[in-house]
């Protein structure tokens, strides 16, 4: 289920986002998509890594743009 999101919100989640794109270029992949999952779950594995990736890559470019973090980020188990 997709929740509205406050402004405030959303700039949280770009903090998020931004934080986990260690390399500034305004995307996350796969190496850091993992980093991410082991900060969320320690005891995510990489085969889950790349199941997820692929889940969230909506656009089979290879990396993860904010827009499809934000669609993953709502409609996950996140309490906003």
């Amino acid at each position: 289920m997709m929740k509205a999101l406050t402004e405030d919100q959303i700039v949280e989640i770009k903090g998020h986002f931004d934080f986990f794109d260690s390399d500034g270029n305004g995307r996350i992949d796969l190496d850091e998509f993992t980093e991410l999952l082991v900060v969320l779950s320690p005891e995510s594995n990489p085969d889950q890594a790349q199941e997820g990736f692929a889940l969230i890559d909506t656009d089979r470019s290879g990396y993860i743009e904010f827009d499809e973090f934000l669609s993953w980020w709502k409609t996950c188990w996140w309490e906003y």
